[in-house]
């Protein structure tokens, strides 16, 4: 029955099909549009009347043009793209039945594309008549693990792809580089890591570049990095008695040590004992086969270069061969370190990083039998409280240098450095004295002793300022107590004194000043420092000496204001001691300060008993003034006839009561006192007793007319040869070859002394230019000429004495 209801519908599409047959001869059939063919009326009608529908394929995301081909399994047609779209089976098909669509060609792009069926199984109703692909590059990563950086790094390691995608690491670990299936990788690496030294990095799979075949790749760098060796710093100290210790920061092997080179430097290969390499974890160990190190006739200290080619890391790639150089300064004997800044006592003191506090702990380190070298950091080291004085008593020898950098590699004594201060600062409890007097203190005291005439062994003290305490009745800076004659001191390059002076606390009673020898029997070289007695002291006394051996070369010596006597060298010989003052300027303090005072004033004091005393006193540029109660004596000598043999000196002392050279007792005629340049015009030149005389004689008298004397002081040969000391010293001072006694001319004698104090500049450069200031009385010169007119052969520096050497027997 056709209702009203039904009928619309029909109506409608009777009439729309009238209307399609009615303009088909207007159009043209269109290509397919993907969703109505509108041409193909039975098709249409079956989809009007929902008994066929279209079927459709939608293409996500091919690229690069790639060409994809699918086809449709039930008819065999074919679809091809070659870029994101739709398009349509040609005619429609029956609802409710699943049709199944193949790809026959996947696109062939760099990189790949794997397209894929989301739906290629469809079962065809109105709203689903679509086959969806997807496609997609395929990517793959280019994995990246870096090992060896050190765990301290804080600097980058550039990891690049292809040379321009770039990844950064500062420490261990793993980059991903994106990469296509097909296309192309090459890992390499940019800056290294520099902390805390600078990392060789290498990428270590082998190949480093290749092409991505459809999977995941990965790869290694490798790096090696030398963390620390045994010394802080090229050029730093090193001791002769433990191996050379290279730390990478990882495993290491395959080091070969050059043993090629000759010296100097001297390369390590040149040791005794065929020196090898060993690895210990992260380590490459050299030493010889038995410690400790030795050059065969070649001395310490020495310049050694450890050369290392071909370290490698664990996986035998890193460094590729790169060498490893260092150079050191090789000490005899165990090394220790001390800094005020960064030490701590409860260190090993073995390493500057490992550094101890107080320069006694360094000490106490060292063998009592064995050579030892403490290097100090500049600083001020104060000796107070807990903190222990020094003391040098192994039969070993220690050698304490001072004034290093943190990197103990450069020792700095001038101006523009720090200097290692040692100040005394006890309590009167902590010094209680009982040699001088009462309230005896020295920061420093030396026993030099057992050392059975090694040579090589020494207590040295050097690169110091030294303050004894000037609150104590009797302080010095170094205090030289016993010892034996066959051992060895030697103080050189410091500036030492009996206070810090001027600050209103200085005790005037006692004795005070930078150097006491009580007893020393040892070698006891003092050279090339400056030395000052106590400001204000009962007594101020740069060096006072008693029953000892001292040899004073180089120095510049004074007393300083005093409540009675000031002294530049006070001497007190009760027994045979052997005494050699040489080179030296005194009493520079009076000489350039009006105020330092005192009521007597002395260059050389010297109170012997005893007539074997041998006394060479040679070459000096004395001064004395100052004095306001009695005489300003330039050399007093009291007591027996003395054998001191005095040449070569210029004495100065000013005013009436002005002597130059004074006598208790006429010398022996074994003592020689000529060649001496005096300047005492307003008061006496020579007294014995009370008897001014102004020449001494080679017969052992002395006149006042120099006609008196056959050969006097005033009249020298052209050679002067016979000028020079009749009786050759015999000294045992440390170092083994004393240059100021090295050199003996066609006429004998060491000439290099006796005439001129001349200074060669290598002596001068090792110390500070005060030394070079006072060299002269009167404002600093070089002479060209010497007093008989000729030039001298030895002038490159300045002179000290009287005259300066012109004789052709002796080399400069």
């Amino acid at each position: 029955m056709v209702t009203f209801k039904n009928f619309l519908p029909k109506l409608y599409s009777f009439f729309l099909i009238l209307f399609m047959i009615g303009t088909m001869g207007c159009y043209t059939r269109p290509k397919k549009s993907g969703i109505l063919d509108f041409m193909n009326i039975s098709n249409f009608v079956s989809y009007l009347t929902g008994t066929a529908f279209p079927l459709n394929v939608q293409v996500n995301g091919l690229t690069n043009s790639g060409t994809l081909v699918v086809e449709l399994a039930s008819t065999g047609e074919q679809l091809t793209f070659s870029a994101a779209g739709t398009d349509s089976f040609s005619g429609y098909y029956d609802p409710n039945i699943i049709y199944t669509l193949n790809i026959i060609t996947q696109p062939a792009t760099l990189p790949t594309q794997t397209c894929i069926i989301s739906n290629p199984n469809l079962n065809l109703t109105f709203a689903n008549t679509t086959f969806v692909i997807n496609c997609a590059e395929n990517w793959y990563k280019a994995n990246v693990t870096v090992t060896g950086i050190d765990s301290t790094n804080t600097t980058n390691l550039e990891i690049y792809n292809n040379g321009t995608d770039l990844k950064t690491l500062s420490a261990n670990g793993t980059v991903n580089f994106d990469v296509g299936d097909g296309l192309g990788y090459a890992i390499t690496t940019g800056a290294v890591p520099t902390v805390p030294s600078t990392h060789i990095c290498q990428v270590v799979t082998a190949p480093s570049s290749g092409t991505i075949a459809g999977a995941d790749v990965n790869l290694e760098i490798s790096c090696l990095s030398l963390m620390k060796t045994s010394v802080p710093a090229a050029g730093a100290f090193f001791p002769s008695t433990k191996a050379m210790v290279f730390t990478f920061s990882g495993p290491v092997t395959g080091c070969s040590l050059d043993a090629t080179a000759g010296g100097p430097p001297y390369s390590a290969g040149t040791a005794s004992g065929s020196p090898v390499v060993t690895y210990v974890g992260n380590t490459a160990r050299v030493a010889p086969s038995t410690l400790p190190w030795s050059f065969g006739a070649l001395t310490f200290p020495l310049n050694v270069v450890f050369i290392l080619t071909g370290c490698k890391d664990s996986v035998a790639f890193a460094n590729a061969g790169a060498t490893i150089s260092l150079n050191v300064k090789m000490m005899e004997g165990d090394v220790y370190f001390i800094s005020d800044t960064s030490g701590n006592d409860s260190n090993s003191c073995t390493d500057p990083s490992d550094s101890c506090k107080t320069i006694q702990t360094g000490v106490s380190q060292c063998s009592s039998s064995s050579i030892c070298t403490v290097f100090v950091e500049g600083g001020n080291y104060i000796i107070s409280g807990s903190v222990s004085p020094i003391s040098l008593t192994s039969t070993g020898g220690v050698r304490l240098l001072g004034s290093f950098d943190s990197t103990f590699s450069t020792q700095d004594m001038t101006l523009a450095g720090t200097p290692s201060r040692i100040i005394d600062n006890r309590t009167v409890a902590q010094c209680p004295g009982a040699m001088l007097s009462s309230n005896e203190c020295a920061p420093i005291t030396i026993t030099a002793s057992l050392m059975a005439g090694d040579s090589t062994k020494a207590h040295v003290v050097q690169g110091f300022s030294i303050f004894a305490d000037e609150t104590k009745a009797n302080a010095f800076g170094i205090r030289f107590i016993n010892g034996d004659a066959n051992s060895y001191a030697y103080v050189f390059g410091n500036y030492i004194s009996g206070g810090e002076g001027g600050l209103g606390v200085e005790n005037s009673t006692g004795t005070r000043g930078g150097i006491y020898l009580l007893s020393s029997r040892s070698n006891n070289q003092i050279d090339t420092n400056v030395i000052k007695g106590g400001f204000g002291a009962s007594n101020s006394t740069a060096v006072y000496s008693t029953d000892s051996n001292v040899y004073l070369l180089r120095n510049r010596i004074s007393g300083d204001k005093a409540v009675n006597d000031s002294h530049s060298v006070l001497l007190a010989n009760w027994m045979d001691s052997l005494v050699a003052i040489v080179n030296n300027t005194m009493n520079f303090r009076q000489y350039s300060d009006a105020s330092v005072t005192s009521k007597f004033t002395y260059g050389i004091r010297n109170e012997e008993n005893a007539v074997l005393i041998k006394h060479y006193i040679a070459g000096n540029t004395i001064y004395s003034g100052g004095a306001t109660v009695g005489s300003n004596y330039g050399i007093f000598m009291t007591g027996v006839a003395t054998n001191a043999q005095m040449a070569n000196n210029i004495v100065q002392a000013p005013g009436s009561n002005g002597v130059c050279a004074s006598f208790n007792t006429i010398p022996s005629a074994s003592a020689i006192f000529r060649g001496n340049n005096l300047d005492c015009s307003a008061g006496k030149n020579v007294t014995v007793g009370a008897t001014n005389y102004a020449y001494y004689c080679s017969d052992g008298t002395f006149n006042s007319f120099s006609l008196l004397c056959l050969v006097g002081n005033t009249f020298l040969d052209a050679t002067r040869g016979n000028q020079n000391f009749i009786d050759t010293p015999s000294f045992n001072g440390y170092p083994a070859l004393q240059p100021w006694l090295a050199l003996s001319p066609a006429n004998g004698g060491p000439c290099n002394i006796a005439f001129g104090g001349v200074e060669t500049s290598a002596y001068l450069n090792s110390f500070d230019p005060i030394y070079k200031l006072d060299a002269v009385i009167g404002a600093p010169a070089t002479r060209t000429t010497s007093s008989g007119g000729t030039t001298p052969s030895g002038s490159a520096g300045y002179s000290i004495g009287a005259f300066e050497l012109d004789d052709s027997g002796c080399a400069p």
